[in-house]
């Protein structure tokens, strides 16, 4: 993963508003699937809104409706930061895209293009190209168009009605709902985002808290579980450690040194905090 002549067949369900027709821009691409996905305001659920397929190309836009974000898995946080993602190879990814790598196979696709669209508040939605005849290595005029096509949604959105804000308890209530799937081995068990209380990195894996008490074991790496929780409520404490901001009882030195560290509910384990992290935890906890 980098960072960076037949009849043709138009499904579009919903509209994001004024924008470059889906099919103009598969076509001059020459890719198989043009596609565009939305993300909920605290970027939690994803859904996709347009859908241009080649003739003999499958659909998929009905499968992606409301689908958690986690199954993006190391993708997200790139697609944060308002960088581009261009898969030459889908059979290449990484361990922590397994899921998303799955859904690739699924939709018969061997090489995908995805652009984030940004605006003043963040990751809004995806644009994407997919090939599936063929692998394909993309080229920089093809990124370099999409991220103009992005930047011409985006600025379209901003110059039209602003999405509706939630009050904080609605985002929560729809947040604490939100699937997760904790993997070990042949297993998955589901919990809620909200349920999470500390994840803790444990040799190639990690431990998740859960504010009942119990402690699970997930096969995937931290970097994955920093990708997919959400910033408003997570935060990476340190190198070794992500903490539910909502779950702290105390806040305080450890018994030894000058080093500190949360306590969560729920968690018989202390979680770590990094002396860099100190002041935004302050922050984020008005202390």
């Amino acid at each position: 993963m980098e960072i960076v002549g037949q009849p043709l067949v138009d499904r579009r369900p919903r509209g994001l508003g004024p924008m470059i027709e889906d099919r103009i821009v598969g076509r001059s691409a020459w890719a198989d699937r043009a596609w565009v996905l939305r993300f909920n305001h605290d970027l939690t659920l994803m859904r996709n809104t347009n859908e241009w397929c080649a003739e003999g190309v499958t659909s998929h836009v009905e499968d992606l409706q409301d689908v958690p974000v986690t199954l993006l898995g190391d993708m997200l946080l790139p697609l944060k930061e308002g960088r581009t993602l261009a898969i030459n190879d889908v059979d290449k990814l990484s361990r922590g895209m397994r899921g998303i790598q799955r859904e690739f196979r699924l939709q018969g696709i061997v090489s995908t293009l995805t652009v984030p669209v940004m605006c003043d508040d963040g990751l809004t939605a995806c644009i994407g190209l997919d090939c599936t005849s063929q692998q394909r290595s993309w080229t920089e005029s093809e990124v370099h168009a999409c991220t103009q096509i992005a930047a011409l949604i985006a600025v379209s959105r901003a110059a039209g009605a602003p999405r509706g804000r939630e009050t904080e308890a609605e985002q929560s209530e729809r947040t604490a709902s939100v699937p997760i799937f904790v993997r070990s081995g042949r297993s998955a068990r589901s919990v809620t985002m909200d349920s999470i209380c500390a994840v803790h990195a444990d040799d190639s894996g990690t431990l998740l808290h859960l504010e009942q008490g119990e402690t699970l074991v997930d096969d995937r790496p931290l970097r994955w579980w920093h990708s997919v929780l959400s910033t408003p409520t997570f935060l990476r404490t340190h190198r070794s450690a992500i903490a539910n901001l909502r779950k702290v009882e105390r806040f305080q030195r450890r018994s030894r040194g000058q080093d500190t560290e949360l306590i969560l509910k729920g968690s018989d384990r202390p979680t770590p905090v990094a002396r860099s992290q100190v002041p935004e935890i302050r922050r984020r906890l008005g202390i």
